[in-house]
C-alpha cells in the first residue's frame, strides 16, 4: 500500500486551485453534494502528483477513514494519522 501526506483540511471556499478538480472528480465518483463550510482532507500520495480527497462530514471515526484510505490503496504516514485523528476529535468523531 502507498503513503500518503496531508497537505490539509480546507473547506470547498478554501481549497487551493489546484485540488479543485481531484476534489470534485471525487465528490462526483462518490455522489457526494459538497456543502458551504464542509471540512475535506486532502492527502498527496508520496512521490506522485495524485491527491486523495475525504469529506470528513462522512467519516464515522478514525477506522472509517483508514477503510476509506485503503480504497485508494494508501494508508497515510504518522504525522498525518496523528494530524487527521486531531481533527477527527475536534469534530467530535472517535
Amino acid at each position: 500500500m502507498e503513503q500518503a501526506h496531508l497537505i490539509g483540511v480546507y473547506t470547498q471556499e478554501e481549497m487551493p486551485e489546484e485540488l479543485e478538480g481531484f476534489v470534485r472528480y471525487q465528490a462526483a465518483r462518490d455522489g457526494h453534494q459538497m456543502k458551504a463550510g464542509e471540512r475535506i482532507a486532502v492527502l498527496n500520495v508520496t512521490g506522485t502528483s495524485s491527491y486523495v480527497p475525504v469529506f470528513l462530514a462522512e467519516v464515522k471515526g478514525f477506522a472509517d477513514l483508514e477503510h476509506r484510505l485503503s480504497q485508494h490503496g494508501v494508508q497515510a504516514d504518522q504525522v498525518s494519522m496523528v494530524s487527521l485523528r486531531r481533527v477527527l476529535q475536534e469534530m467530535g468523531h472517535s
